[in-house]
C-alpha cells in the first residue's frame, strides 16, 4: 500500500489516537504520547499495524491520548486508506 495523498485519522480526545500521514518516498515515524511510559509500546503497535498493510512510505505522525491496542489499529488503518485513496481493506492481510 502507497500513501499517496495527506490523510488523518482519529481525534485528541482522551482515550484515542491522532493519526497524521503525508506522502514520501521515505518512511519515518514520530510518537507521542501522553503517557510517555507507554510511547514505545504505541509505536510498537503502529509499525505491527503498517507491516501488516505493507505501508512502506509517508511521513508518519502519531499522537497518542491512551488509547488501547485495538483503537491504535484502527485508526492507524484508517489513515492509511485515506493515504493511499482505498475505500477496503484487506481483512486476510491483517490475520
Amino acid at each position: 500500500m502507497k500513501i499517496c495523498e495527506p490523510a488523518v485519522a482519529g481525534t485528541f480526545e482522551s482515550s484515542d489516537l491522532f493519526v497524521e500521514v503525508e506522502p514520501s518516498e521515505e518512511f519515518t515515524l514520530k510518537v507521542s504520547s501522553s503517557a510517555t511510559q507507554f510511547r514505545d509500546a504505541v509505536e510498537l503497535q503502529v509499525r505491527a499495524t503498517l507491516d501488516k498493510l505493507a505501508v512502506g512510505n509517508g511521513k508518519w505522525v502519531i499522537a497518542d491520548s491512551g488509547a488501547l491496542d485495538c483503537i491504535i489499529s484502527a485508526r492507524v488503518q484508517a489513515a492509511a486508506l485515506r493515504g493511499a485513496q482505498q475505500s477496503a481493506l484487506n481483512w486476510e492481510e491483517l490475520v
